[in-house]
């Protein structure tokens, strides 16, 4: 039985397939993937041996796109909220405004400051 046939209300809108993947990631996070992969593979070539270098740029490249395929398999759109968060300056410690607490007690209201020190 799946998930239409309980809820006939409920409808796929399909917003999440349009989006083009390569190797199960959106196009923009393997493109940026991709040339870190192409660069640290290189560098690593040419500090080592081809051999060598070569076997470890594949585990560089390995260690790039696992946890990137980990975090886009359910969610191919999260790296644009991940850029959001990373752009948004009010997300700080600074603009904490202190909020006035009461606690209802059944006879009376107290402040929580008072409440908590009982």
């Amino acid at each position: 039985m799946n998930k239409e046939n309980l809820n006939p209300k409920l409808k796929n809108t399909s917003a999440l397939d349009k989006t083009t993947q390569v190797l199960g990631l959106p196009v923009e996070v393997f493109a940026i993937a991709l040339l870190f992969s192409v660069f640290g593979a290189g560098l690593l070539i040419s500090l080592c041996d081809l051999l060598f270098g070569g076997l470890l740029g594949a585990g560089w490249s390995y260690l790039l796109f696992a946890p990137l395929r980990a975090l886009h398999v359910n969610d191919p759109l999260a790296w644009r909220v991940w850029l959001e968060v990373l752009q948004c300056p009010s997300l700080s410690s600074l603009n904490i405004v202190q909020k006035d607490i009461r606690i209802l007690l059944t006879l009376r209201v107290i402040p929580f400051s008072q409440w908590r020190k009982q």
